[in-house]
């Protein structure tokens, strides 16, 4: 944010130097603005995106090894998430794998369907659990 409100008080300190100059020189100043503007729009969606892509993470990682728990298949250690931003930060893929204390392989994927924090304990959306490919779990909410 601060990044932001700097690059405000720049491109107005620029706009008002180049007041004068010719207009090639306005032109290219203008420009060069443009893509500084630009530069900082993609690096905090980027940032927002890492975000949302952690929360979701580290929810799922949690919840997720509590649904095995409750379905019968206990993890032998964590969950391993990786997390894709899918619809803007509105939905994130989710994709999570362990192994059972029977040794199984399990697997955790969805898509949430609310934007991630909205609760920092759950995680609405579609998500499907299995154990050496044979669903033991599906539930429109992780955690709760």
């Amino acid at each position: 944010m601060m990044m932001i409100k700097y690059l405000s008080g720049t491109m107005l300190v620029a706009a008002l130097a180049v007041a004068g100059c010719s207009s090639e020189t306005t032109d290219s100043v203008t420009s060069d603005l443009r893509s500084a503007a630009t530069a900082v729009g993609d690096a905090a969606g980027e940032a927002t995106n890492d975000a949302a892509e952690s929360v979701v993470r580290n929810i799922a990682t949690q919840q997720g090894e509590e649904q095995f728990k409750n379905a019968g298949q206990e993890l032998d250690g964590p969950l391993t998430c990786t997390t894709k931003v899918a619809d803007g930060v509105d939905k994130i893929d989710v994709e999570c794998t362990g192994t059972t204390k029977a040794g199984g392989a399990a697997m955790l994927t969805g898509t949430t369907s609310e934007i991630p924090g909205a609760s920092v304990v759950e995680l609405e959306g579609n998500f499907v659990g299995t154990v050496d490919g044979s669903e033991v779990f599906t539930t429109q909410s992780l955690g709760g």
